[in-house]
């Protein structure tokens, strides 16, 4: 009969002697694949893990230098870290990439808010309102900035817009109560105070399960944003009499000198 090669892969393993040292592990970065280092670097920012995020995001500028989305997202750790020289250095190379890039001016925004410079910032998020007129995070930026401008009236304005969009939002009502406070009109101030109290989450409802948590630590592990999974050994399955551990276990009769069949009492 005739044979047929369905499926054909070759594999070269080099030899080398056993005395050797092991070679240094290697990460190779290829172009098309920035996307997979991008998306492993924003599930890192998501957990909290800046430093691994902001790595991962390093290998997306090496894969594809001439890809804003690698150099923002360094710049958005830097921000989140408080390292605006380094976030300005990074969303600086995104902007000249594409300068009308959304994410690129609204975390430049917040490098000009940080150094004092609220024209300017303003004048950032604006740009990003004109392509997305309806995020609410962006005009909550622009209403504090407006705040810290002591442009109380605008600002009003402004964050009444995001009400508009969600009547519930946190940051919008709290920066209304600090305008209204502003603009001398204690009431309406008050009224904001009380919305926004009532819509935050109770802090204090989390020592609920801190009695839980402190019991059960692996439970706990699970529940920090940034946790490790760590391998612990098995107990060992010791027998003096003649059998399996199974055969214990399924004769339902307890067994003291075996560890197997003593679990399986319990």
């Amino acid at each position: 009969m005739p044979v047929v090669a369905i499926a054909e892969s070759e594999v070269t393993l080099p030899v080398v002697a056993h005395s050797t040292p092991a070679a240094a592990p290697k990460t190779i970065v290829r172009k098309e694949e920035w996307q997979r280092w991008n998306d492993y670097g924003i599930g890192l920012f998501l957990q909290g893990d800046l430093k691994g995020a902001a790595a991962a995001f390093e290998k997306v500028t090496q894969a594809d230098p001439k890809n804003p989305d690698g150099w923002v997202n360094i710049g958005r750790c830097a921000v989140q870290e408080g390292d605006m020289v380094r976030a300005r250095m990074v969303l600086e190379k995104a902007l000249v990439l594409s300068p009308k890039l959304a994410r690129a001016n609204f975390f430049y925004a917040k490098v000009l808010r940080a150094d004092g410079n609220y024209e300017q910032a303003a004048a950032r998020l604006r740009m990003v309102l004109a392509q997305y007129p309806r995020d609410r995070v962006v005009i909550n930026d622009l209403g504090r900035i407006l705040f810290l401008q002591r442009k109380y009236e605008d600002a009003v304005k402004v964050l009444q817009s995001v009400l508009a969009i969600d009547p519930e939002d946190l940051q919008a009502h709290y920066n209304l109560m600090l305008c209204y406070n502003g603009l001398g009109q204690e009431k309406v101030a008050k009224e904001h105070e009380a919305r926004y109290l009532r819509f935050k989450a109770d802090e204090s409802s989390q020592a609920i399960t801190g009695p839980y948590r402190r019991l059960h630590p692996e439970d706990n592990n699970e529940r920090q944003a940034v946790h490790e999974h760590v391998s612990a050994p098995l107990p060992a399955m010791t027998t003096t009499h003649a059998g399996t551990a199974a055969s214990a276990v399924g004769s339902g009769k307890p067994r003291l000198s075996s560890t197997a069949s003593a679990e399986a009492s319990r």
